[in-house]
C-alpha cells in the first residue's frame, strides 16, 4: 500500500522559500492580465469550484496528486491592484485524487495525521495576501502552525459573473517546501538514512474567482 504523502497547500495554496515551477507556454502570456487596472472594491472568494492542486514525488519519480479544499476568503483591490487579502483552508478536507478506495482513504487519514498536516490540533490553514507587483504575489502562509512567507507568480483578469458583474480570476503555480511547515517526515533533509524519501519541493497549483462584495 502506498505510504508516501505530500503537502498542499496546501492550502492552501499556496513561495519564497521554493523554487517556482517551471513556465508553462501559457504562464508567459500572464504579465499583460496581471498588470491591467481592475475594479477597485471588495471581493469574497467565491466558494463555486475553486480549485488548489497538490502534486509530490518520491526520489525515485512515484507521485501522489490530490486537492485542498478552499473555505472562504476575501480582498481588496485599491488603485486597480490587489492590497491585500485573505484564503482560508479546511485542511480536514485535505484529499487525494490518483487513488480510490481503501488506498485513497489510507492516504487522506495518514495526510491527516501528526506525520503531515495533524490537522486535530490544525484543522485549518490561512494565506494572507499582502500585494502583488511585478506578476508576483507577496503572501504569508500559516500552516501546520508555521507561517511561511512566500512570492507566488500568478495571473490576474477580470471576468464576468453571474448577475452582470465582473469578478477577477487568479491563477497561478509554484513549488513549495513541506519542510519549512515542519511537515519532515521522509525527508533525506532530515533524515539520510531512509530506504526512500519523499521531495521537500511539493508542487500547487491554483484557479480562484473572487465576486464583488455589494
Amino acid at each position: 500500500m502506498n505510504k508516501f504523502f505530500f503537502l498542499l497547500l496546501g492550502a492552501s495554496l499556496l513561495a519564497a522559500c521554493g523554487t517556482p515551477a517551471p513556465e508553462s507556454d501559457h504562464d508567459h502570456n500572464h504579465g499583460s492580465e496581471a498588470s491591467a487596472s481592475l475594479a477597485d472594491g471588495l471581493y469574497a472568494i467565491t466558494k463555486v469550484a475553486p480549485k488548489v492542486t497538490w502534486s509530490a514525488e518520491k526520489l525515485t519519480g512515484d507521485g501522489h496528486q490530490g486537492t485542498l479544499a478552499v473555505s472562504g476568503g476575501k480582498f481588496k483591490v485599491a488603485n486597480g491592484q490587489i492590497q491585500d487579502g485573505v484564503v482560508n483552508f479546511d485542511m480536514t478536507q485535505i484529499a487525494v485524487t490518483d487513488l480510490t478506495g481503501e488506498e485513497k482513504a489510507s492516504l487522506e487519514g495518514h495526510l491527516r495525521s501528526g506525520d503531515f498536516f495533524n490537522v486535530e490540533t490544525h484543522p485549518t490553514a490561512v494565506l494572507t495576501v499582502n500585494g502583488i507587483e511585478d506578476n508576483t504575489l507577496s503572501a504569508s502562509l500559516d500552516m501546520n502552525g508555521v507561517k511561511v512567507e512566500y512570492s507566488i507568480p500568478v495571473s490576474i483578469s477580470q471576468t464576468d459573473v453571474p448577475g452582470d458583474q465582473q469578478g477577477i480570476a487568479v491563477t497561478g503555480k509554484f513549488n513549495m517546501d513541506r519542510t519549512k511547515h515542519n511537515i519532515t517526515y521522509h525527508s533525506q533533509t532530515f533524515d539520510d538514512k531512509l530506504d526512500w524519501f519523499i521531495k521537500d519541493d511539493v508542487t500547487v497549483g491554483f484557479a480562484v474567482m473572487g465576486v464583488p462584495v455589494q
